[in-house]
């Protein structure tokens, strides 16, 4: 089963941020194969493998579900659904590709029709996952995705899972400390009434998802920013600590910024400001140009 999109970098894609590290996630890079199970409309988890192969000015997207037999119309609609999520390919990234053409650093953007970065397929992954990610080093953040999916036989919790759970027994099987509680409240919002980030982003309402995400406990505004970039909002940087110092070093020679200061040197690219950074921070570390520490 195959799906055609505008060409893109599939490579590039999956391995823009650590996602693709973070269960249910398997990357095999020699085959180019991505794999993981996804949680239909019915609740059936569907093992499933993707592949690209480029063809002109598109590409081809190859799905297969491995060792289910027979998927019905309605699984395979959801299936093919959650994949164009997770490869941003309702997004298009053509401006952005055209700004980059005549930047040294920045023309393979526009040579290999980069842009996207691997998402989930579901805005409730991303957000959760996100939460995860909050004060707190990588190794944790993959033990908590690593115990989340073992609540569902392998595939990522679904909302109808995670509110059988009280907050206590949540934080008893996973270890989310804190985060116990959010990660909750966020999937009995989903599971009571599930709030429409993807049509706000596709309309361009960054400002109903802004307002939902900052009312949630214990998201705050790196987590706001990140999901937001998730959501296809490119105007500003998710800053951390390490971003901060990463940019300092690498535009201010070492001065202390603000997180709005640290957007300025990348302030040409617009509404594309975070993939400017994210893409000219790639060339450099594969050219060992900057390490932070």
């Amino acid at each position: 089963m195959q799906i055609t999109a505008r060409r893109f970098d599939f490579r590039n894609l999956v391995q823009s941020h650590g996602w693709v590290y973070l269960s249910p996630w398997e990357w095999s890079a020699d085959q180019g194969v991505l794999s993981r199970p996804l949680v239909t409309g019915n609740g059936r988890s569907v093992p499933v493998s993707v592949r690209v192969a480029q063809d002109g000015v598109k590409s081809i997207v190859h799905w297969e579900s491995n060792g289910i037999a027979r998927l019905s119309d309605e699984d395979r609609r959801s299936i093919r659904s959650q994949i164009r999520r997770m490869l941003c390919l309702d997004i298009d990234y053509s401006p952005f590709q055209r700004a980059c053409a005549k930047h040294p650093e920045l023309r393979f953007v526009h040579q290999r029709r980069c842009g996207g970065m691997l998402r989930c397929p579901t805005a409730f992954e991303d957000l959760i996952k996100t939460v995860c990610t909050t004060n707190c080093d990588w190794r944790n953040t993959e033990r908590m995705c690593d115990s989340l999916c073992q609540l569902n036989s392998g595939a990522f919790p679904t909302p109808e899972v995670l509110v059988r759970f009280s907050e206590s027994k949540l934080a008893q099987l996973v270890p989310l400390g804190y985060r116990a509680k959010t990660v909750l409240e966020i999937a009995r919002i989903f599971h009571e009434n599930e709030p429409p980030l993807d049509q706000w982003a596709m309309a361009g309402d960054f400002e109903s998802i802004t307002s939902f995400l900052r009312g949630l406990h214990g998201v705050g505004p790196y987590s706001v920013n990140h999901m937001l970039v998730l959501l296809g909002y490119y105007g500003e940087i998710p800053v951390d600590s390490e971003v901060l110092k990463y940019i300092s070093k690498m535009h201010f020679q070492n001065q202390r910024i603000t997180p709005k200061e640290a957007a300025v040197p990348y302030a040409e690219y617009g509404e594309f400001r975070f993939l400017a950074y994210k893409f000219l921070r790639m060339a450099r570390r594969k050219r060992g140009v900057v390490k932070v520490g």
